[in-house]
């Protein structure tokens, strides 16, 4: 224990409590410290833990009392007014120490205090705001042994990147503010759909608090038209989950009917698989995922969003990688939804924000020196007219005009080793067949990341879309160049006249695009339904929370 002249508590025993009584002889007495001090460290731990922030905070306030009048009275309605919150508040723990901590102090408040008691309350409900509102603001995903994850990939040749934004509040002010409710009303998110996964989350607990759905046994596959005994177990399931609805005609007989399936193609587009209403084993293993798992997937998410950068511009893009969806926002209102192709599991797309500033029509594709050393080489000694068939050149440099080197002049044995570095630049000129379509969104970034055009479009088509090399190909790239020629440096007309041809052209845009990349497994969709992604890199299962 640290010297009693330097702790905490005896901070505010020789300042608010003394300083407060007019015969303060009363009460300066080095046993009475130690007894207090005693007694507190054993009714809250996390006193010692938060020691320094304690007395960092008390003396900021010149050591007023922050949940005391000057006369000795509990600020009832304040203090009522936290546990409160704490006491509604979904996303805590319901068996961790905010939520145990306030139901402590809340039947404390039942009962009459000495002053040395009102000291301990006064001391505790700031202890137990702060660790409220650091839940509040920064989450309980524990980012270092994420971290430790994402470096064991890098070590086997998967170079995976989640860049945080946390912000820069200082709780210290914060705990000081009056006024709660509008205090955590400004620290909690609001964009990337927190608000309605808050709502979602209320849904999930009433369907636990109510008992949540039974596990389904084993069973053979069931469509439309089949007749069994599970059936039934299966309309049941999908009604607690309400996506079994009500439907004309509808039975409660053994008869797999329309209507059932009717809720089994919106409980498998729900949950991102073919929605084809044929409940095979994929589809039965997503059925017998229990209340209690959605829950923490839908918490984990929303701790997710805490470190995501605060929306603040009119327009602005999200890409979110599980749903393979680019979104286009103006004003608050997504006007405009497009399919993406993302990075495969072993050139993952990264997690990161930035702002697109420049496109290019007809651009070159410059091969990463990577991409050369792993894949181009090898192919070419097993094809020596793979670089003509790919109608790929080599250059001396990244110039569209230098010189092109010819192929016959490189002997690429010589850096089939990787020992000796590849000189040359590898571009595919514009065209039809270019890797990188006729459009390209840049926001220039370490990651050398972009949006882009592809002439692999039936790659659309399919469910799960993670192809690429990490950059990210849009469906319908000129919609997007549509939708931006708001900005005066695109003149959306002479744009399409550049496309018809073949010369390279960029874009220098007046106004910047906040573009942010995200990877939310589940979220709430336009019919207002929860809905849950592709967990590509399994980062949900080496993401894990904090128990606070």
């Amino acid at each position: 224990m640290r010297s009693i002249h330097n702790s905490i508590l005896t901070l505010i025993l020789t300042t608010i409590l003394l300083t407060a009584n007019p015969n303060p002889s009363a009460y300066n007495n080095q046993e009475v410290v130690v007894t207090i001090e005693k007694e507190l460290l054993t009714i809250d731990t996390h006193l010692t833990k938060n020691q320094m922030m304690l007395e960092n905070f008390y003396q900021q306030r010149q050591n007023r009392a922050l949940w005391l009048t000057d006369d000795w009275k509990i600020k009832g309605s304040k203090v009522i007014q936290l546990l409160e919150y704490i006491k509604r508040d979904l996303t805590l723990n319901p068996y961790g120490y905010i939520r145990k901590k306030g139901k402590l102090l809340t039947k404390d408040l039942e009962h009459k205090h000495t002053q040395q008691g009102l000291i301990a309350l006064e001391v505790q409900l700031t202890s137990l705001y702060y660790e409220f509102l650091q839940h509040t603001i920064y989450g309980e995903i524990d980012w270092n042994k994420f971290q430790s994850y994402l470096d064991n990939l890098k070590n086997s040749g998967i170079d995976s990147n989640w860049v945080k934004y946390p912000l820069e509040f200082d709780i210290i002010s914060l705990l000081s503010q009056e006024n709660i409710t509008q205090t955590l009303h400004n620290i909690t998110p609001t964009g990337y759909g927190y608000r309605k996964l808050i709502d979602a989350l209320k849904q999930l607990y009433v369907i636990k608090w109510r008992g949540g759905w039974h596990k389904l046994p084993p069973f053979k596959t069931l469509k439309i038209g089949n007749s069994s005994t599970i059936v039934k177990q299966l309309r049941e399931r999908l009604k607690v989950s309400k996506d079994y609805r009500w439907c004309k005609n509808a039975t409660n007989g053994t008869k797999f009917d329309a209507c059932l399936d009717k809720a089994v193609k919106r409980f498998q587009k729900r949950h991102g698989v073919a929605s084809d209403g044929v409940v095979g084993k994929g589809t039965q293993q997503l059925l017998n995922i229990s209340v209690d798992d959605k829950i923490k997937k839908v918490l984990l998410n929303m701790d997710r969003i805490k470190w995501l950068p605060r929306i603040r511009s009119e327009r602005y893009i999200i890409v979110n990688l599980p749903e393979y969806m680019l979104h286009y926002f103006e004003y608050g209102q997504e006007t405009q939804r497009l399919r993406v192709i993302i990075g495969d599991k072993k050139h993952s797309t990264p997690i990161f924000s930035d702002e697109i500033s420049y496109v290019t029509l007809n651009p070159y594709w410059k091969v990463p020196e990577g991409i050369i050393k792993r894949e181009i080489i090898p192919k070419v000694l097993k094809n020596p007219n793979y670089i003509r068939e790919q109608g790929l050149e080599a250059h001396t440099s990244w110039e569209a005009n230098s010189s092109i080197v010819p192929l016959k002049n490189i002997n690429w044995h010589d850096y089939a080793d990787g020992k000796e570095k590849f000189p040359y630049r590898l571009m595919q000129p514009p065209g039809s067949h270019n890797a990188l379509g006729k459009i390209k969104f840049k926001f220039p970034n370490n990651f050398s990341v972009y949006l882009h055009d592809t002439p692999t479009k039936h790659l659309f088509k399919k469910k799960r879309r993670a192809f690429s090399h990490g950059c990210i190909r849009l469906s319908k790239p000129l919609s997007l160049l549509k939708s931006i020629s708001y900005d005066p440096s695109i003149d959306f007309m002479e744009m399409n006249s550049v496309l018809a041809g073949k010369e390279k052209k960029d874009i220098i845009l007046t106004y910047r695009i906040p573009i942010n990349l995200v990877y939310l497994t589940t979220w709430v969709n336009e019919n207002g339904e929860l809905t849950f992604g592709d967990d590509i890199y399994n980062y949900d299962k080496y993401q894990p929370r904090i128990v606070r």
